[in-house]
């Protein structure tokens, strides 16, 4: 069988790479045009900014982008506090939480900022997917977001706010 015979009925990491356009909006659309499903919030974060970077490389090439559904769910501090993280994106998590238990959040950006300091939570949700989806038991798998992440950890091991307060994820999972 020959290489574009399988990648037609799969979405491969290789396959975004190769649609990649410098402009976000131009590179969702062409790979919404071939079939993918993704809200375009998570394709700017998983999809465009990761394009490129050979180490995310590793560990998308593993899944059929294709068969992936996206949904915005709540999860509590309390959950949050189980999702698995690739050791390679472990010293950007530690490196936030730590800032954010000593001094709080703080981003260059002042909306970031302000959000951060009224919500208590980010402004753009982090995207995980299933822990099956890469072929491990983690219940979920962040993908993006580890600074995010970071930083309310920070806020819950200060006690800034309650571990039950819901925050927006995008989590994918298989279709079914």
């Amino acid at each position: 069988m020959s290489r574009v015979a399988i990648e037609v009925g799969a979405f491969s990491w290789a396959r975004i790479q190769r649609l990649y356009n410098a402009d976000a909006t131009v590179h969702w659309q062409r790979c919404e045009s071939e079939g993918l499903q993704c809200p375009q919030e998570v394709f700017k974060q998983l999809c465009h900014e990761k394009a490129n970077d050979e180490d995310f490389a590793a560990i998308a090439s593993t899944v059929d982008w294709g068969k992936v559904r996206w949904d915005l769910e709540e999860m509590s501090g309390v959950a949050l506090r189980h999702m698995h993280v690739d050791r390679g994106y472990r010293l950007a998590l530690d490196e936030a939480r730590d800032y954010a238990v000593c001094y709080g959040v703080m981003d260059e950006r002042k909306d970031v900022e302000a959000h951060w300091r009224g919500a208590k939570s980010w402004l753009v949700p982090p995207v995980a997917v299933r822990g099956d989806l890469l072929g491990n038991e983690a219940g979920a798998e962040l993908l993006v977001g580890f600074t995010r992440l970071g930083s309310l950890l920070g806020l819950l091991d200060r006690q800034e706010l309650p571990e039950a307060q819901k925050h927006l994820v995008w989590l994918g999972r298989p279709v079914q």
